[in-house]
Formats: C-alpha cells, structure tokens, sequence
C-alpha cells in the first residue's frame, strides 16, 4: 500500500532527476492528466486512511450509501456507485459477514440493506476520516470554491 508520503517522495525524486534533462512536460496543460494526478493522490491517501480500520474505499462508499439509504438494494448500490453486479454480490456479502450490513426482507427477491450499529459506529468514523482527508487536500479553498470545484468536475464526468 502507497501511502500519499511515498507518492510525493517518489514523485519530487522523480521531478528532480528529470529536471535536469525535460524542461517541459507536455501533459502539464491537459486537465485528463491533472486530473488523473489528483485522483492518485487523493485515493491513495483516502486508502491509507481506511485501511486503518480495515476497510477498502469501495467498502467505505458501500456502507455511506447504505447509511444515507437504509433499506437500499445491493442493485441500487451498483447503479449509484457505478458497481458490476458480479462484483457486488461478494462486496454485500463480505460486509455482512464481517456483521457491518444485515439484508432485510424487501419487495420479492430483491432484499433491502441496513447498517448494524457496529456499521452505522463504522459508518461514523468514515465520514470523520473523509472530512480530515479533504480538508488535508483542499486546504486554501473555501466552501463556495469546493462547491464549484465540485460541480464543475461534475460536469465532466456526467456526460
């Protein structure tokens, strides 16, 4: 596991070694590549973050969409989180094994999810971590610059 330290030393000794022999780096200008930069960064950090209470970020985004929609199907999940059907199933089930979600019975065969208190406590901590880990990232913007900021990486992405 990378944490975001390694991933900045290793690219400050890389930027330094390379100083010398690129002046410019073509992709600097692209918004794909800084992009791409930024979302390595973050994740990594998000990952160090979580892994400290053992969870994975894909497990952590589970169990926030579960919490803010009790009773939502692991179909549901999927669609929201951009999740294959194949690879949900076992997510769902490690989660309950693991006594973080309990399946409810729901309209018929679909079952419904819900947090258990150990989830909801898990579920909690989470949303601590993920506001320390933002803060650490978007230090020097204010709320209405991250609102824009959002919304504008949104417009990308939602086309």
């Amino acid at each position: 596991m990378y944490s975001i330290r390694m991933v900045q030393n290793v690219a400050l000794q890389a930027r330094t070694e390379l100083d010398d022999r690129i002046s410019v780096n073509p992709l600097d200008g692209l918004l794909g590549y800084q992009l791409r930069r930024a979302s390595v960064a973050m994740l990594a950090d998000l990952a160090e973050s979580l892994a400290e209470i053992g969870l994975r970020v894909t497990e952590m985004s589970v169990l926030l969409v579960i919490a803010t929609n009790p009773g939502i199907t692991q179909s549901e999940i999927g669609r929201v989180l951009g999740i294959q059907r194949a690879n949900m199933v076992p997510l769902a089930s490690q989660l309950e094994q693991n006594s973080l979600i309990r399946r409810i019975a729901s309209n018929g065969r679909a079952q419904a999810l819900k947090l258990t208190p150990a989830g909801a406590a898990l579920a909690r901590d989470c949303r601590a971590r993920i506001a320390a880990h933002e803060a650490r990232f978007l230090t020097g913007l204010d709320a209405a610059q991250r609102t824009m900021l959002i919304e504008q990486i949104r417009l990308i992405w939602d086309r």
